[in-house]
């Protein structure tokens, strides 16, 4: 028999087994598009069908009080630029807004998870206390903290004795920095547990290699820790800005975008366009909000594996 013959027969053989592994794999091919079809669907009308209709929106002179729309091409969008003071401030605004509480919530949330990853009494209640306050309702604590931080308020009333009493949220100067500050006491916990989660994972041999080899503490922090935690306080700061752009309640629930336009930012901006009922133009607006957003989380994101690439 020869060998093309041989090799025939054995193919016939193996035959079957073949036919059930393709099926097989068929089969788990098409379970895996059947489990992500729903979570597709989700995100497809709940999530990308009202975006492409809020870019229809920003080419259209649609308002609430005019049932006809119109297509006017990009005439809110030059109607963007005419009005470039006011929405230079808000994006402005809401730039070092996003910034101060990236810088606060990373900066306070990893000095905090450094803190409580150490063992003593009570860490776990104090654990629970630092993430506590991210459980309320934004507004809540928005209104609480307008009362507390009002010019006749309780924290003036324990700094008028030391000439310490400011007017924190009527200031021009002021009211964006308290306002961060909130912001900053109510999510930093957010960072911590991401952070602690990291910090928890080191592999507890380089920290034993590294006092071996005679590291100090902040050695042992800056050789061994930090570079193994980088990721996740990447992650978190990339976060943290993403939500900073986007912010609103809480400035919201203190200043309402006020002293005059100091506290001013692209959400409430948008918001008091709304009030006006010129959909299309808020939706404009939304649309620039949204690429500047997507360019900044870009870059910020290019540098950060840059620079984790390098390390």
């Amino acid at each position: 028999m020869s060998l093309a013959a041989i090799r025939r027969r054995e193919g016939q053989r193996r035959s079957p087994a073949g036919t059930v592994g393709a099926t097989r794999s068929g089969v788990i091919h098409t379970y895996r598009y059947a489990f992500l079809a729903p979570a597709v669907a989700i995100f497809t009308v709940f999530f990308l069908l009202p975006a492409f209709f809020g870019m229809y929106l920003s080419l259209t002179d649609a308002s609430t009080y005019n049932r006809e729309t119109h297509f006017v091409g990009l005439a809110n969008y030059r109607l963007m630029i005419g009005d470039g003071s006011v929405l230079w401030n808000a994006t402005k605004n809401q730039f070092l807004y996003a910034a101060c509480v990236t810088v606060g919530k990373t900066g306070l949330g990893v000095a905090i998870a450094f803190l409580l990853n150490r063992a003593f009494t009570g860490v776990k209640v104090l654990r629970v206390v630092v993430y506590l306050p991210i459980m309320f309702s934004t507004i809540v604590v928005g209104l609480l903290f307008g009362y507390i931080l009002k010019a006749d308020g309780p924290v003036n009333a324990l700094l008028e004795p030391f000439g310490l009493a400011q007017n924190w949220l009527g200031s021009f100067d002021l009211a964006l920095y308290t306002v961060t500050a909130v912001d900053t006491w109510m999510g930093v916990g957010w960072t911590v547990v991401l952070v602690l989660a990291a910090l928890q994972s080191v592999p507890r041999e380089l920290i034993e290699s590294a006092q071996l080899d005679g590291a100090g503490a902040w050695q042992t922090v800056r050789h061994i820790k930090i570079p193994c935690i980088r990721h996740a306080i990447n992650l978190a700061a990339l976060l943290t800005f993403i939500t900073g752009m986007k912010a609103f309640d809480m400035i919201y629930a203190t200043t309402g975008g006020g002293p005059g336009t100091a506290t001013e930012v692209l959400t409430s901006y948008v918001y008091k366009q709304l009030n006006t009922g010129a959909l299309g133009y808020a939706s404009a607006v939304n649309v620039v909000q949204f690429l500047l957003i997507t360019a900044v989380a870009l870059v910020i994101n290019r540098f950060v594996r840059r620079m984790e690439a390098t390390a």
